[in-house]
């Protein structure tokens, strides 16, 4: 297990590898933190393992209560819907007492900078055509995958808040760490 302070942030467009690049990072023994979301549980999405899902009222009362470290939303169209928001939110406690995050730049911006000098940013920027292809192989019926990937295209356009920048997208943890350490 590895045994550092320092924490780990990965962000990245949909279908970057951000997911899977958590789990490996948990493999090697780094304690990953959940995000809250109001968005509807995907199919193998699991309750406080993948996010803690909760609904629009909670995490409004979440927010007011200055419980977050960072949080944003997202205006969808579901497939066949009526347009709804999304909000996504890291609590202070998930962050205090976890070494790994996804976020998005927005979420990054909220960090405070004494804050952001204790984490490595590891930013996942991986050619549109191949998460194209790894989004629409998920089956995921809750998102436009053209609409995720032209909101991704606006969210990083002037992206540069990281420390560890992969284009690859055979990446392997191992990169990460021995970068990272």
């Amino acid at each position: 297990m590895l045994n550092k302070t320092e924490k780990i942030i990965i962000t990245g467009k949909s279908g970057s590898g951000k997911d899977w690049l958590l789990r490996q990072l948990e493999k090697e023994g780094l304690k990953v933190s959940v995000k809250t979301t109001t968005r509807p549980q995907r199919k193998n999405e699991v309750q406080s393992v993948t996010y803690n899902f909760i609904q629009d009222n909670e995490f409004q009362s979440l927010l007011e209560n200055n419980k977050f470290i960072c949080h944003q939303s997202f205006s969808v169209t579901p497939e066949g819907r009526e347009p709804e928001t999304w909000y996504y939110g890291l609590t202070k406690e998930e962050f205090n007492k976890g070494q790994a995050f996804i976020m998005t730049p927005g979420e990054i911006e909220q960090i405070d900078p004494e804050t952001r000098k204790g984490c490595f940013l590891v930013y996942l920027d991986i050619d549109r055509d191949i998460r194209k292809k790894r989004i629409s192989g998920r089956n995921d019926n809750n998102d436009s995958v053209q609409r995720r990937l032209d909101a991704d295209e606006i969210d990083f356009k002037d992206f540069k808040d990281y420390d560890l920048k992969l284009t690859d997208p055979e990446f392997e943890v191992e990169t990460v760490l021995s970068l990272m350490y």
